[in-house]
């Protein structure tokens, strides 16, 4: 009270006109409404309020219990204790006129919005779920906060202050992202990349523009190799002191950024369009990352993996980089120039992107498929072992479908980056982001192959451990059939190599990793190409449309077999040895199609029934009251004749002192008119 009858003194004194003072106006920041949630459970209950009454929207509301949204609703401002959450349901916003004082944690699916009409300011280290700017005006992030879903700026400018920390979590395989922004974003932000434990090539692209080094990033910026100051899960190891001439030592670590490696092999390219080859970089101390700019990187896991060992456990990792983000339209013209090139381009935006969008403004570039590098494939990798470091996977556009039972489909990840291809010489070729791509709110599933209605074989290519055990393919070769599609390469889609095994056709010498062709009108052979092989015992596995208007035989030449497959036997399982010439020849096998009006529907061989299976010793086969001059011929899996009898006319067959090792074995069935294989399974 002394201080107003001493402003009011003062105006007198020096003949102020004062605008009337209204007690309540007096009072105003005193009688500011407050709504304190005190009972954990759910905002629409008025009985976890103190004094029993729900906030309306020109309350302050202070969370001192863990909150549930079950409605939308408006407030003037928003405080939330420490180690206390509010969880938004799905479908549901909280909006927010003033400031927001959050020092705890906001889960849901559902939307805080920041919807005032003069500057808001987010303040405390609090952690959020959705964010969505709606301020025509500005809002400013004050201290560090943790974004875990998405980010979307509608409208205004959000200032970040280098406050804004975009997290991913390997408990969901989610990562956040910035929506479409229709505003402004200004400031550095933090972005980061979960990559889960498996030592494999990666295709990756920063999402920032730093104005630091790779090493400050992505190496968190290590003292050494060994630094055990870098926090678990964080920073990977970046080699390439000596590479291509030999070993490394030890007192290079840190040359040009780089860790030290004993081989002193390079782990981060970048990629030549001209010469269609991957380049070392030279350093990662001075150069700096930029949004868009695509790296292959060899990820062994986490800083604190021992180096040392090739076979070292892999580790979660975490990639992260500061700086600015790319937002509006963003268009790279560094692509090959050269009919059928290659390029690789990264994910400009930290959002998920539909190719399908991107590709359609762009120039010269094919539209119906892109290429993503998958290390997931090859199955359960074993560091004692070969194989199992990932492979190419041809996702088919606009469908987004893909034949290796991938998670790839037409939306391209944030910090991912993939191949395009060019379709012209000499032409401008661009390839075109712009914000309305973004699709940061679907998580689309791939569709499953055998729900399709166009007709297609889809061959999988296992090692026997991993398809066994249910894990992914080394490698996978489509066939669509369909009347407007020719025989020729000129439709079809093409392969990238692998570093591990490659499943293609060879059409006019060209890799075919998706062949487009008519349904035959009379029998084929269609010479598979498989080269590679890293392990020793392997599976195929064939999916079909639902009706697929032919037989399909997989002949193995090493074996001289023949097998007929079908949904209920889809499966061929083979052995290959590497002393022997026949058995890894890259030709070995191919595919007979037997139209259905051609083929012999009542098949001699339809009632043959191999038991038991698997045998201890001995076996019988039935069914075979029909077949003349049949004869029996048996192989062990590495091509070796170990039995051979005629059966004569007899409708069954017994094969008695069954004495080999363990193991799969084909038994060959032959008659005048056809021959049919099986697989035969000793066990004790």
């Amino acid at each position: 009270m002394s201080k107003i009858i001493s402003i009011l003194l003062f105006a007198i004194l020096a003949n102020v006109n004062l605008p009337c003072l209204s007690q309540s106006g007096l009072n105003e920041s005193k009688s500011e409404e407050q709504a304190v949630f005190v009972s954990s459970g759910s905002w629409s209950n008025s009985q976890n309020w103190k004094n029993h009454k729900l906030p309306t929207s020109t309350s302050k509301v202070i969370i001192e219990a863990h909150a549930v949204l079950e409605a939308s609703v408006q407030v003037k401002s928003l405080e939330i204790d420490e180690n206390i959450s509010l969880t938004i349901n799905p479908s549901f916003q909280l909006f927010v006129t003033r400031n927001i004082e959050n020092s705890g944690r906001i889960f849901g699916a559902g939307d805080l919005v920041l919807n005032g009409n003069s500057a808001q300011f987010i303040k405390e280290k609090g952690v959020y779920s959705n964010l969505r700017i709606l301020n025509a005006s500005t809002v400013h992030i004050e201290d560090g906060i943790e974004v875990s879903g998405n980010l979307y700026v509608d409208a205004g400018e959000l200032k970040t202050k280098g406050n804004l920390y975009l997290r991913c979590d390997f408990e969901t395989n989610k990562t956040a992202q910035i929506g479409e922004v229709r505003g402004e974003i200004s400031g550095k932000v933090q972005t980061e990349q979960c990559y889960p434990a498996r030592r494999a090539n990666r295709l990756i692209s920063p999402s920032v523009n730093t104005s630091t080094s790779i090493h400050k990033n992505w190496q968190e910026d290590a003292d050494s190799y060994f630094d055990e100051d870098v926090d678990e899960e964080y920073g990977t190891h970046i080699t390439g002191l000596n590479p291509g001439n030999g070993p490394a030592y030890l007192e290079q670590d840190g040359e040009n950024g780089f860790d030290f490696n004993p081989s002193g092999n390079a782990s981060l390219f970048t990629y030549d369009h001209q010469q269609s080859d991957f380049n070392p970089i030279n350093n990662t101390n001075v150069n700096q990352l930029m949004a868009g700019n695509p790296y292959m990187i060899l990820v062994r896991g986490d800083r604190t993996i021992n180096i040392y060992s090739n076979s070292a456990e892999p580790t979660a990792t975490r990639l992260r980089a500061k700086g600015e983000l790319v937002t509006g339209n963003y268009t790279t013209t560094d692509l090959s120039q050269t009919k059928d090139g290659f390029s690789l381009i990264g994910n400009p935006y930290h959002a998920q992107v539909d190719m399908n969008s991107v590709l359609a403004k762009s120039k010269n570039i094919r539209k119906d498929v892109y290429y993503v590098w998958d290390p997931k494939l090859g199955g359960i990798q074993d560091l004692e072992q070969p194989g199992g470091r990932g492979a190419f996977v041809v996702v088919e556009l606009p469908s987004g479908n893909n034949s290796s039972n991938s998670e790839a489909n037409q939306y391209l990840q944030p910090m991912q980056a993939v191949f395009v291809q060019t379709i012209y010489n000499n032409s401008v070729t661009q390839v075109n982001f712009s914000e309305s791509d973004k699709a940061v709110n679907l998580n689309p599933q791939p569709e499953i192959l055998s729900d399709s209605n166009e007709q297609f074989l889809n061959i999988q290519l296992f090692n026997e451990v991993s398809y066994n055990a249910g894990s992914t393919p080394s490698d996978a070769l489509r066939i669509n059939f369909g009347s407007r599609y020719s025989n020729s390469a000129d439709d079809d889609i093409a392969k990238l190599k692998n570093v591990d095994e490659n499943l293609t056709r060879v059409i006019n010498q060209n890799l075919v990793a998706l062949e487009r062709r008519n349904m035959p009108n009379a029998e084929e052979v269609l010479p598979l190409y498989i080269n590679q092989y890293r392990r020793e015992n392997y599976t195929f596995n064939f999916e079909f449309s639902d009706s697929f208007y032919a037989d399909v035989y997989i002949i193995d030449l090493y074996l001289e077999t023949e097998t007929l497959l079908s949904k209920s036997n889809s499966t061929y399982s083979f052995d290959v040895n590497s002393s022997v010439a026949g058995s890894v020849d890259e030709n070995r096998f191919s595919l007979k199609l037997k139209p259905v009006s051609l083929s012999t529907s009542e098949s001699l061989f339809s009632e043959v029934k191999i038991y038991p299976n698997p045998t201890k010793g001995s076996f019988s086969i039935n069914g075979l009251s029909n077949i003349t001059n049949a004869e029996i011929t048996i192989f062990n899996m590495i091509g070796q004749q170990i039995y051979s009898k005629k059966i004569g006319a007899a409708s069954t067959f017994s094969v008695e002192d069954f004495n080999v090792e363990d193991g799969v074995y084909i038994v060959k069935l032959s008659s005048d008119h056809e021959e049919q294989s099986f697989k035969l399974i000793k066990e004790n």
